[in-house]
């Protein structure tokens, strides 16, 4: 009888403390996914001028003044100054590490207006680039090098402009405060890509979207948010993932899935990864990924250093001795072409015909070829550099090119360099 209470007992407390157990589980479980998120405010270097500056006398009667490429206009209303004050907009190196496209020295620094200017930010040409227009915004580089988030007052979805009200001047950039990383990337078939949620600045439910919320209790005494080493997108503002095309996704955690390209597509296909959000207002605000899947392989080029561009390619086609790559209907921006004659190894430009060569043509009289002339009254010369082909097996050519001296436009002027790297089909008739 006394094993028997014994049990009962133990039977009892087992019942008892069992859902208490879970209940402390699903508890800490909130905990975790509602932890505060604690972003590090990150100091970056100031920027460097890259283009014209503006300038414009502008007095107490206010005025309006706009950068060299027309995408940023400052409105000063009339009271804002109180003397004939210089106003300068230069176009600067964007050191926002959230930041989109240029970013803009608007001077003079520290100059406290009487009246908030108006900043209004055109964005139609960084368009791939914003994942979702409420958490777009404007930044600002305060004096510790710390860019700050203020995001924005209102949208014009016809212009495709964002404004933001201020009473001072500094750097300021375009950013996005909230992203899927990477935003668009080109990948083979049969590969994978990560994208992760990320987040750069604190953020809450009531300062989820823009206009942000003003909190003079809070830590700030401005309104926005410092801009930090990016984190993930806390589990409480994310609702659901969708893969919209070819391929399919596996969820990583919460916050990150991962993208796997079909085995095989005929020529070039896309997909999109969409992040639905929890957001504090109905509506549905959606975060996207666009992924472009290369069947036959892919061009990557750089012209004097830039930002590469990685567009679709041909198959490599065998001639005799020479290969031949090119890209399919002008993709990239213009007619890509590279040949090469013999097999792996690196091989130097000439002005054979059946040689190694290499163009990249815009327009009409416009592009860039590996030949030069140097000077009045003298012959063409092959630019300098080589293909290095790394392989040439499996149905698979792969290499790289390095280019100095590139002829630009018509006159094949040597202003120019050239770097890339390929993968693409090989096709031996």
């Amino acid at each position: 009888m006394k094993f028997f209470v014994e049990r009962v007992c133990i039977s009892m407390l087992i019942v008892f403390f069992l859902p208490a157990l879970f209940v402390s589980c699903k508890k800490e479980k909130k905990q975790a996914d509602d932890a505060p998120l604690v972003i590090t405010p990150l100091v970056r270097p100031s920027g460097i001028s890259t283009g014209v500056a503006v300038t414009k006398i502008i007095g107490t009667s206010g005025g309006t003044i706009r950068s060299a490429d027309g995408s940023l206009l400052i409105v000063i209303p009339a009271g804002a100054l109180d003397i004939n004050t210089t106003i300068t907009v230069e176009p600067i190196t964007n050191t926002n590490i959230a930041g989109i496209g240029s970013a803009f020295r608007l001077t003079p620094h520290g100059k406290i207006f009487s009246k908030p200017v108006t900043i209004t930010w055109a964005w139609a040409a960084h368009a791939d680039s914003i994942g979702l227009l409420q958490t777009l915004g404007l930044a600002y580089q305060m004096d510790d090098g710390v860019w700050k988030f203020t995001g924005a007052d209102s949208f014009d979805a016809n212009n495709k402009t964002v404004s933001f009200s201020t009473t001072h001047f500094s750097d300021w950039s375009l950013m996005n405060r909230i992203s899927l990383t990477p935003y668009k990337a080109s990948i083979d078939v049969g590969d994978k890509q990560t994208i992760n949620a990320l987040v750069f600045t604190e953020v809450d439910m009531d300062n989820l979207l823009v206009p942000l919320v003003n909190d003079p209790d809070g830590p700030y005494n401005d309104s926005g948010y410092p801009v930090g080493t990016p984190a993930p997108l806390p589990y409480r503002f994310i609702k659901s993932w969708k893969l919209t095309g070819a391929g399919s996704i596996a969820e990583i955690s919460k916050h990150a899935v991962r993208y796997q390209s079909p085995a095989s597509v005929n020529g070039t296909t896309s997909a999109t990864v969409t992040l639905q959000l929890n957001a504090p207002v109905p509506g549905t605000f959606l975060l996207v990924s666009n992924i472009t899947i290369m069947g036959d392989g892919w061009i990557e080029l750089s012209i004097d250093g830039g930002s590469p561009v990685r567009f679709p390619a041909s198959p490599v086609v065998k001639m005799g001795t020479q290969y031949i790559l090119s890209n399919p209907e002008d993709e990239g921006g213009g007619h890509f072409l590279l040949t090469w004659d013999g097999g792996l190894g690196s091989h130097a430009f000439d002005l054979d015909a059946g040689g190694t060569r290499f163009h990249f043509l815009t327009g009409i009289n416009e592009g860039y070829n590996s030949m030069y002339i140097p000077g009045a009254n003298m012959p063409p010369q092959a630019s300098e550099g080589n293909v290095n082909i790394t392989k040439l097996s499996a149905g698979k050519a792969e290499g790289a090119f390095n280019i100095s001296n590139v002829g630009v436009g018509d006159k094949f002027k040597p202003e120019a360099t050239a770097q890339g790297k390929f993968s693409a089909r090989l096709f031996i008739p």
